[in-house]
C-alpha cells in the first residue's frame, strides 16, 4: 500500500517539475503559456486519478477475492476433517475370561493386560476357568475412515483393595473390529465386584485431529472433544441412564 501512495505522488509531482524545469522560463524552440500549462495539468490529472482510480478498485477487488478463496479454503478444510471423523462405542460387561459364547467380528482383539496375565494363571493353577466371569472393556469405531491411530485407554477402577488404573495402548485401531480390555487388577479374588469409575480414550483421526472420548461413570456422563492445533472444541456430552439390555448371543450388559 506504501508503494501505491509513494507511486500516486511520483506521478502527480511530475507536472509540477516540468513546469518549473520547462515552463517557468524560456527555453529555445519551447511555446507554452499558462493556458496551455493548464489544460496539459487538468488532462493529466484526469487521466492519472482515473488510472489510480482503476488501480484501487483492482487492488481491493483481490483482496477481497482472496479473502473469499482462504475462507472457502478454510470451511472445505474443516468439512473434511469433520466427514474424516472416527467416533467410539464403548460398552462395559462382564463374562468368561475367553469370551467363550461371545459372537464378534473376525480379527478382533482381546488385550493381554498384566491383570488378565495373572487371573488366567490363576485360575488354570485353581481350576475354574469356564466358570469365572471378570469384567471387560469392549470398544469398536465408526465413520469414514477405515482406522484411526494412536488409540490410548486409561481406566481408572475401585475394587477391595482400593482405587486403580492402568492404561492400555491400542495404537492402530481397525474399522470393524471390536477390542475387548479385560478389567483386572492383579490380586483380585473371585466374585470380586470390580467398579469402574471412568474409562478414557484419546486417539488420532487421519486429518491429523486428537479426539477424547470419556466415560465418567462417577458423574454418569458420556462426553467427546476434539483438538485440532489450538482448537478445541466439545461435540457432545450427554447423562448416561441406566439400563440392561440382551441381544442373542451377544452380551448382558450392567
Amino acid at each position: 500500500m506504501k508503494r501505491l501512495v509513494y507511486l500516486i505522488l511520483l506521478i502527480m509531482g511530475v507536472p509540477i517539475v516540468l513546469n518549473y524545469a520547462l515552463l517557468s522560463w524560456r527555453a529555445p524552440g519551447l511555446n507554452a503559456d499558462e493556458n496551455a500549462w493548464l489544460g496539459f495539468f487538468a488532462n493529466y490529472v484526469g487521466l492519472i486519478s482515473a488510472v489510480c482510480i482503476a488501480l484501487y478498485q483492482q487492488y481491493n477487488q483481490r483482496k477481497k477475492d482472496k479473502e473469499v478463496e482462504h475462507r472457502q479454503r478454510l470451511k472445505e478444510e474443516e468439512q473434511e476433517r469433520k466427514t474424516n471423523r472416527s467416533y467410539l462405542v464403548l460398552h462395559d460387561f462382564r463374562s468368561n475370561p475367553r469370551l467363550n459364547n461371545i459372537a464378534t467380528p473376525e480379527n478382533s482383539r482381546l488385550i493381554e493386560t498384566k491383570g488378565y496375565q495373572w487371573l488366567i494363571e490363576k485360575l488354570k493353577t485353581d481350576g475354574g476357568l469356564d466358570q469365572f466371569t471378570t469384567s471387560f472393556i469392549k470398544l469398536s469405531h465408526y465413520g469414514n475412515p477405515e482406522v484411526i491411530f494412536n488409540c490410548k485407554v486409561e481406566i481408572k477402577m475401585q475394587y477391595s483393595k482400593g482405587k486403580g488404573d492402568f492404561k492400555v495402548d491400542i495404537g492402530v485401531f481397525e474399522k470393524g473390529i471390536e477390542v475387548f480390555i479385560p478389567v483386572v487388577p492383579i490380586g483380585t479374588i473371585k466374585r470380586e465386584e470390580i467398579e469402574i469409575s471412568e474409562v478414557k480414550v484419546t486417539y488420532t483421526t487421519i486429518k491429523d485431529e486428537t479426539m477424547e472420548y470419556v466415560h465418567d461413570l462417577i458423574k454418569r456422563k458420556d462426553s467427546c472433544r476434539v483438538f485440532y492445533g489450538n482448537h478445541d472444541e466439545l461435540l457432545f456430552e450427554f447423562q448416561l441412564d441406566s439400563s440392561s439390555w440382551i441381544y442373542p448371543n451377544k452380551l448382558i450388559t450392567r
